[in-house]
């Protein structure tokens, strides 16, 4: 099937803080985009400057972190008719060109970029979804919820591509890690990988379900 490549149906931003990294984000779009949805965990947005190219813009702030997972399953759900849904993180710098190429993803394919995190931009296509469903929310807030994803797309026989990209992080204004910050991530990295492998062990390809006792064990620190 071929697709307007004039215009990618919708981007969904999920953010957490660094709100000027966002900008920066934005400031990236080089083509244009019929829905724009940030999804805000941490609700501190004061205001944004939106590229004249983004057609339709749907700011949702939350009142607690939803976690990675469940933001991109958000952003899923609050476009039900599209037939592919794109993702991209909030501290990336998109290259020219770099939503061109995956604007061309399929609908059967889970669409990533070509250099890790694999997830920092990528589509999933509404075959794949679906019949692999949605993302695990279980991985609260961050870590593992791509890999296990990657598992049960391919588990399922669907068809992984991977989009040379040449968007990058500037690391020179990365969040600076305090040592709460190191040991809290340390401990949700873990937690998460447990239950990744638990679910390898036990053959689960499922999208798993919102656990509250993980949901409260893993809480980020702002």
């Amino acid at each position: 099937m071929q697709y307007d490549c004039l215009v990618i149906p919708n981007l969904i931003v999920p953010v957490f803080g660094r709100y000027d990294l966002l900008q920066r984000l934005l400031d990236t779009i080089d083509m244009k985009v019929s829905h724009l949805v940030i999804i805000d965990n941490g609700a501190g947005v004061t205001s944004l400057q939106f590229p004249d190219k983004v057609q339709n813009v749907h700011y949702i702030p939350l009142p607690a972190n939803l976690g990675l997972a469940g933001s991109w399953n958000l952003g899923i759900k609050c476009l039900p008719h599209n037939d592919r849904w794109f993702f991209v993180s909030s501290d990336l710098i998109l290259a020219p060109g770099d939503l061109e190429k995956m604007s061309k993803a399929q609908t059967n394919e889970l669409t990533l970029s070509d250099a890790e995190p694999f997830f920092q931009l990528f589509c999933v296509g509404e075959e794949v979804l679906r019949h692999v469903g949605l993302f695990d929310e279980s991985f609260f807030p961050t870590h593992h919820e791509d890999q296990d994803y990657l598992r049960r797309t391919r588990h399922n026989g669907f068809h992984v591509k991977h989009i040379e990209v040449g968007a990058t992080y500037d690391m020179s204004v990365a969040t600076r890690v305090t040592e709460a910050t190191k040991n809290i991530a340390d401990r949700v990295y873990s937690d998460n990988l447990e239950y990744h492998n638990a679910k390898i062990r036990s053959n689960d390809y499922s999208a798993g379900y919102w656990s509250l006792t993980r949901r409260r064990r893993n809480e980020w620190l702002r």
